[in-house]
């Protein structure tokens, strides 16, 4: 069901295709009253795939261009703080508890946003809608701001091989993994991995995650939120839906008015600072900022600065959150 669900997305072009549309047709099976389920330990080993892609992005080169780009990284750290208070006053007002308001209202990635999420204890369900709002509002708006620039911004792939330099960083993951569990490292399974794609990345050794094994963790991704959902009512998703919406737009304008703030101060363009701001997807972003001739090392460099930023931070963001009394009033009332 969810590859289904994938391979219609991918039809629609949709971000995050084989995620959203393994999640949502999943979701739609459960909250038909059907059982699904994903095997945990396949679900666990697509954690690991996904810290490993997310590492190979990681550059040190473009991170240390930050400097120059002072003015916006203020800006984004500013609506960092901005997106996470607002968001987390939005989400608990639809009384989903308040470590799953905090990551209901996470201002990027949404694989990150449920990893962090699964092993703080928030609810995945009122997360994963949330996001998915957030992700189809913020980067399908992106890219009909790029249609009007040229004729094609869909994020493709041409890496179906898979080379020895691959082999050897799959090989390197679990090593990282195994090491990351035995420091005691917070998320062993992801951060583990990352770090090993993050190392290999930045020490010369050219590697690229083939495209069809980085598509199949986002499956299984999707299809395990997905299948969290039986034995839900649709009530509350359509509760907590209404939310997600309200955030997307309250992201999606203080990104715009930021982002003219900054143009109007600087040399930056607002097209620039507005994808390098908005919560999308990295990949999507980096590919839109390309075709419209905007320097896609710009943009990439702020979203992993923000994603390296909120994944230290969550421990203590949990701490927070923790600290406080759940609402005891369920979603659905």
């Amino acid at each position: 069901m969810g590859s289904l669900g994938g391979v219609i997305a991918t039809l629609l072009s949709l971000p995050l295709a084989w995620m959203l549309g393994a999640l949502f047709m999943v979701m739609s099976v459960s909250l038909a009253g059907i059982k699904t389920g994903v095997n945990k330990r396949v679900h666990v080993v697509a954690i690991a795939l996904l810290g490993l892609f997310i590492g190979s992005r990681i550059q040190a080169q473009e991170l240390l261009g930050l400097a120059r780009w002072y003015p916006s990284v203020i800006a984004m750290l500013v609506y960092m703080a901005i997106m996470l208070a607002g968001g987390y006053w939005i989400f608990t007002r639809a009384r989903v508890g308040r470590i799953s308001a905090m990551f209901c209202a996470y201002p990027g990635s949404m694989n990150s946003a449920l990893v962090l999420a699964e092993g703080a204890g928030g609810d995945l369900r009122w997360i994963a809608i949330s996001h998915s709002i957030r992700l189809v509002a913020v980067v399908s708006g992106a890219a009909i701001l790029a249609s009007f620039f040229v004729d094609d911004v869909t994020l493709r792939s041409d890496t179906y091989a898979l080379t020895l330099s691959d082999a050897a960083a799959l090989l390197l993951a679990p090593a990282c993994w195994w090491l990351a569990r035995r420091c005691r490292v917070p998320l062993p399974e992801f951060l583990g991995p990352m770090a090993a794609g993050a190392i290999m990345a930045n020490s010369g050794v050219s590697y690229s995650l083939p495209a069809w094994l980085v598509f199949l963790a986002f499956l299984i991704l999707g299809s395990s939120v997905g299948a969290r959902f039986s034995g839900t009512p649709w009530r509350q998703v359509a509760r907590v839906g209404r939310f997600g919406i309200l955030y997307a737009l309250f992201a999606l304008t203080t990104a715009a008015l930021m982002a003219w703030l900054v143009a109007s101060f600087t040399q930056l363009s607002f097209a620039a600072v507005m994808l390098a701001l908005i919560p999308g997807g990295v990949g999507e972003m980096a590919v839109i900022a390309t075709v419209m001739g905007i320097d896609p090392v710009y943009v990439v460099s702020h979203h992993i600065l923000r994603l390296l930023i909120l994944i230290f931070m969550t421990p203590l963001m949990v701490r927070l959150a923790s600290a406080l009394k759940e609402p005891q009033t369920p979603p659905e009332q």
